[in-house]
């Protein structure tokens, strides 16, 4: 042990220097390799791994230093990686860990040299080799090394995503990312390594989506995405639209007393990461497109951590269950004092008892016997501060409480009414108590007890409570009218009703996949569906209500139409006459665009339903505006240029679900195309354009196919989509000209004389 504790305190000396002087980190880095390589002992590879770790990811080591000295360590990284291939022996994880670490600081700068220079296949294998290892291995190996595996796979992902290119004519100055490498560079395949980022990230994001309990995973995670968010947009969308779909209260599911002290903490970081994580988004961009959505989540996460350690109150232990009678002196003394106050009779149900004398209104609503609390002049306070604080009070309020006050106030009032009456009737019958006592007859008794009916009757319907300060009976209230909104209002107040109404839409989403998918088969299906049957309980009849909002309020069916259609090219939509800037139905329509898209896969049978029900009601509206003649039938079928809701809708749910379809989506887009009712030459166009793409051109041939085979009323407008695409596309002549060998096969044999004469001309 004493050389190796010499040559340790030589490598400190040796550090340290480098820490004061990181010019020198050139000379000391290749004469370190030596004594830290893998057949040295334990305490030197790991002195080695760390110092290794260190020098690149120090911020004060110029970047042409490190591309320099890189080259030389992937031999020693890839022999701590490889120890047990190549030695037969496990390696330590703290060294594996520092040269994961290591691994991840070093990637870019191998991936430039290697754009830089012709013949770097040998540094490329070695730098690939380790990518390997790691990728491999780190899924099963412990939690240091497995959280540096998720900064390494952040780090490929940033490298092989294309980024912003500041300057082309300075390319050393640019940021390394996949927009620096060519289409023939002879070691690097620009397809291949986007590929594998794309994969890379899935992998990352996986993490998220499949809910993972540990806490410390999830949180590197989060840190990684983050970095991702900032330096790759085109990445940045898929990202956040993940995170805010991960739950990291899924491990508070179950009540938070089945949950021990490790899960508690678990929750509780990964929310606030989740968190952090959102804000920083918004404080980097504050005209973030996702913004609204991103402080939504962030205060919805707030208050549901909050809502989960509840339940015995934040950081407090529960009160002790002890019986009254058990209470010492101390404590009994202070029950008392508190009874004295005014604060526990009170929720007793104890009434104090109404001073003598007339009374104001605030003497009848006080139910406290604290003459501080009485003495407070509220109207001094300011009226908007007043309304903040009756709202928030109103919300809080037990209900218990209200209806015990409410009851108390209700029986002042009829013993004051009682007393008033009382005092009215003394005053009477003192005043005829003379004649009457000089009298002693018959009419006399009769006068004092018509005077007491007619004062009992008047003070029956009117009370004779005085005013504050005036005298008088107790008028009755009248709720003055409110102010008529501006369209400025009306329009805010519209946006948060249907914000509130998608917000509930939501929550049903989360209670039918915490039942695993399940959803309730309530009121039937189809247009005769009855949406209340399951209203506030069933997510298809949420969907069915909005749908129904959306579509059956557009026309007047009566025949009195508020709206006018409006052609401009291939889009058609309605147009309200009154010129309003915020119209409900196409706001609905906009939301419930965005809430297919959230989830495509998922919600397709959402974008179906709501297409059905624009198509049955411009059929219904077509069908009123043009009615039957003399018995007959209406003149011909509508065309979809008749029917502008439904159309306009197709065309954007179709534009904007190809954008996100992949090759593994083709059964998406069939289905879609195979359940909405009606098709036309517009329609097919888009499934042609998908075409486009080299590797959707299957989908886009399967997709015309089964329109062409199950679809009969739209098969020529398919043929003549697939002889389109064949003609303009040559990726989609081989798939395409099996189809029209069947249904279409002159074109091909046009096709093949066109050919000939070609040949023979040349």
């Amino acid at each position: 042990m004493g050389e190796p504790t010499q040559i340790l305190k030589s490598l400190n000396e040796a550090r340290n220097i480098c820490l004061a002087t990181p010019s020198i980190y050139p000379q000391v880095v290749p004469g370190v390799l030596p004594v830290v390589g893998p057949q040295q002992p334990l305490e030197l590879r790991r002195w080695g791994s760390d110092f290794l770790a260190e020098t690149f990811a120090s911020p004060v080591l110029p970047a042409e230093d490190k591309q320099k000295l890189c080259l030389g360590v992937l031999d020693t990284l890839r022999s701590y990686l490889y120890r047990k291939e190549e030695m037969g022996e496990e390696e330590d994880a703290a060294v594996v860990k520092s040269a994961v670490q290591c691994a991840a600081s070093i990637y870019p700068l191998v991936f430039r040299h290697t754009l830089s220079v012709q013949d770097s296949a040998e540094v490329w294998a070695k730098m690939s080799s380790i990518k390997s290892y790691i990728l491999r291995t780190m899924d099963s190996a412990s939690a240091g090394v497995r959280i540096c595996g998720i900064k390494f796979i952040a780090r490929v992902v940033q490298v092989q995503t294309p980024g912003v290119i500041a300057d082309p004519r300075r390319p050393e100055q640019n940021e390394i990312s996949l927009a620096l490498l060519s289409r023939d560079h002879p070691v690097l395949q620009p397809s291949q390594l986007e590929a594998e980022a794309s994969g890379l990230l899935d992998r990352l994001l996986g993490v998220l989506q499949d809910n993972s309990p540990d806490a410390l995973v999830v949180t590197a995670t989060l840190s990684a995405l983050s970095v991702l968010v900032q330096r790759r947009a085109s990445i940045s969308s898929k990202i956040l639209m993940t995170v805010l779909n991960y739950n990291p209260l899924t491990l508070a599911a179950n009540g938070l007393a089945k949950m021990g002290g490790k899960e508690r903490v678990a929750v509780r970081s990964t929310t606030r990461t989740t968190m952090s994580f959102l804000l920083n988004v918004l404080k980097r961009n504050q005209n973030h497109p996702m913004a609204q959505r991103l402080q939504q989540r962030t205060e919805q996460l707030r208050h549901s951590l909050i809502d989960v350690f509840s339940e015995t109150g934040p950081g407090k232990r529960p009160a002790p269950e002890e019986p009254t009678d058990g209470l010492d002196n101390n404590k009994r003394l202070r029950t008392e004092q508190a009874t004295a106050n005014g604060i526990t009779p009170q929720q007793q149900g104890y009434i104090p008892p109404l001073p003598p004398g007339p009374i104001s209104y605030a003497q009848l609503f006080n139910l406290g016997a604290d003459p501080k609390v009485a003495g407070i002049d509220v109207s001094t306070l300011p009226a908007p501060i007043v309304n903040q604080l009756v709202v928030v009070l109103l919300s809080k309020l037990d209900q218990q409480r209200l209806t015990t006050a409410i009851t108390a106030v209700q029986q002042r009032f009829l013993e004051y009414k009682k007393r008033s009456s009382a005092d009215l009737l003394k005053g009477i019958l003192g005043m005829t108590n003379g004649k009457t006592a000089m009298n002693h007859d018959a009419e006399g008794a009769m006068a004092v007890a018509g005077r007491e009916a007619q004062v009992a009757n008047q003070m029956d319907f009117e009370g004779q409570m005085q005013q504050p300060g005036v005298g008088g009976p107790v008028q009755k209230f009248v709720l003055e009218a409110a102010p008529p909104l501006t369209e400025r209002e009306r329009d805010e107040w519209s946006k948060m009703a249907m914000g509130r109404v998608f917000g509930t839409l939501g929550e049903l989403d989360k209670e039918v996949k915490a039942k695993g998918g399940k959803k309730a088969d309530e009121g039937g299906k189809g247009f005769m569906r009855m949406v209340s049957s399951g209203l506030g309980q069933d997510r298809d009849g949420w969907v069915t209500l909005l749908i129904r909002l959306v579509t059956r309020s557009t026309f007047d069916l009566s025949g009195n139409e508020e709206g006018v259609v409006k052609m401009e090219g291939e889009e058609t939509s309605l147009v309200k006459k009154n010129g309003q800037g915020f119209v409900m139905a196409d706001g609905i329509r906009q939301r419930l665009l965005d809430y297919v898209m959230e989830d495509f896969r998922r919600r397709i049978d959402v974008a179906i339903a709501w297409l059905n029900e624009e198509w049955y009601s411009d059929r219904l509206a077509y069908t009123t505006l043009h009615p039957k003649e003399d018995g007959c039938e209406n003149v011909g079928k509508p065309s979809m240029d008749d029917l502008p809701n439904y159309t306009t809708s197709c065309l954007r749910v179709l534009d904007t679900l190809i954008t996100y379809l992949d090759t593994k989506d083709g059964r998406i887009i069939i289905r879609f195309l195979s359940e909405i009712p009606e098709i036309d030459a517009r329609i097919l166009d888009r499934v042609r354009k998908v075409a486009d793409d080299p590797e959707r051109v299957q989908m886009a041939c399967q997709t015309l196919l089964y329109l062409i085979m199950f679809r009969p009323p739209v098969r020529v407008l398919a043929v003549d989509a697939a002889e389109a695409l064949w003609r303009s596309n040559d990726d989609a002549k081989a798939a395409v000209g099996k189809i029209l060998t069947k249904w279409r096969p002159g074109v091909l044999e046009e096709g093949k004389v066109e050919g000939e004469e070609v040949k023979a001309e040349g």
